[in-house]
């Protein structure tokens, strides 16, 4: 009956032994990215929320016969300022906005350059590049219509990179 009772307590201290390594995951670790390189600054998010609305303009269609409603821009609004940078090999900012569809490809997009940005102040990014995933060379016709199938905007928000 000893034997099997020292069996018994060896499994047991081996199994707590062992979720002591499960409990604090050796594998993880924190990134951050510094000096990628020459010129290269960290890269840290410059804001951690925007407001984003889509813009319609009704234009006049190819024929001249009717009017279509089409996404002429996305507008950009955050509580956060974006300090501007100066000195050499200082490089603007770009606000990017994607209009993405229900596989989260992007459909759509356009981008603005900053050299920095004041909190509160709403910016238009006009929607001028339409994509077609299919073929990446070519685009997609009527991509701007309002009845595309717009799952989700994604902004993408960059920085100015240089050195005060």
């Amino acid at each position: 009956m000893q034997p099997i009772i020292l069996l018994g307590v060896a499994v047991a201290a081996v199994a707590l032994v062992g979720t002591g390594f499960l409990a604090t995951p050796w594998n993880q670790f924190e990134l951050f990215v510094q000096q990628l390189g020459w010129g290269e600054g960290a890269l840290d998010s410059p804001i951690s929320s925007a407001t984003v609305d889509l813009e319609i303009k009704k234009i006049l269609s190819d024929d001249g016969l009717f009017y279509e409603n089409v996404i002429s821009d996305c507008s950009f609004h955050s509580a956060t300022s974006i300090a501007g940078v100066t000195g050499p090999g200082a490089r603007d900012g770009k606000i990017i906005c994607k209009i993405l569809d229900e596989n989260n490809n992007a459909f759509a997009e356009g981008h603005i350059a900053i050299s920095s940005y004041d909190a509160s102040t709403v910016l238009f990014i006009p929607i001028d590049m339409c994509i077609d995933s299919a073929n990446p060379t070519s685009s997609t016709p009527n991509c701007l219509d309002v009845q595309a199938p717009i799952h989700a905007v994604k902004v993408v928000v960059e920085a100015p990179i240089g050195q005060n």
